[in-house]
């Protein structure tokens, strides 16, 4: 007989077709409703969510009058073109970026080639874009991260008592993190001295869509590691 041994037991497959027959009408049907369901809060809440990481990431303050424009390398002339434009509008009258590293850049100009470094490059920007030469400061210091051009700034500020109000220009999906730094890197000085965060609007990081870029993509999952870093042990190290 199909679906039974000789000795008349039910086969596995004889089994498991009795089971489904004795299945409350509508069991299939209320279970894939419920998968369904669960989809789409699936990919409601991450719609919902990702925007919401990518707004995390930003820190924008109000700009105010300040002692001095801090800009960061590591991104085009972009972050120049913000700072050049706070300067402008009078927010402060000094421009200050740190030298950072630029690898084989000693090697090639050792060789006798001519090419301007990084932080050249951003000063020309602003002096072309109407600001002195003398109100754009290049810090020596061979940076090599955030971290390293706080240490330096924070140097440079321990003989100028008077400045306690900086304004720090960067990327948006990189002002969260760097303000965190700095105002850490600060805590250790004699003297209070506030941060704020101004994002240069010329960057085109998409806060809201992200995900959607491969570009924006790689800078905005690179930063949450960067940042699962900072508050891991870097920190500790400033």
């Amino acid at each position: 007989m199909v679906g039974e041994y000789a000795c008349g037991w039910k086969t596995p497959e004889a089994l498991e077709e009795t089971k489904r027959m004795k299945m409350p009408r509508g069991f299939f049907s209320s279970k894939l409703i419920i998968s369904l369901l669960i989809v789409l809060g699936i990919l409601v809440l991450g719609r919902l969510s990702l925007p919401g990481l990518g707004r995390f990431l930003v820190a924008q303050d109000q700009p105010q009058p300040s002692d001095i424009i801090v800009v960061l390398m590591g991104s085009g002339p972009d972050r120049m073109l913000g700072a050049v434009d706070l300067y402008q509008a009078g927010y402060a009258d000094k421009i200050v970026m740190v030298r950072n590293n630029v690898g084989g850049y000693d090697l090639v100009v050792s060789k006798g080639v001519k090419i301007p470094h990084d932080t050249d490059v951003a000063q020309m920007v602003a002096v072309q874009l109407g600001v002195p030469q003398d109100n754009v400061l290049i810090l020596p210091g061979d940076a090599l991260s955030t971290q390293d051009e706080a240490r330096r700034v924070r140097e440079y500020l321990r003989d100028k008592q008077d400045i306690d109000l900086m304004i720090l220009v960067t990327s948006k999906y990189h002002s969260g993190r760097a303000k965190k730094i700095f105002v850490r890197a600060m805590s250790s000085m004699d003297r209070e001295i506030r941060v704020i965060s101004c994002p240069s609007q010329y960057d085109d990081f998409k806060l809201e869509r992200w995900w959607q870029s491969r570009e924006d993509l790689k800078r905005g999952v690179l930063e949450y590691m960067k940042l699962l870093e900072f508050y891991g042990y870097e920190q500790f190290e400033l």
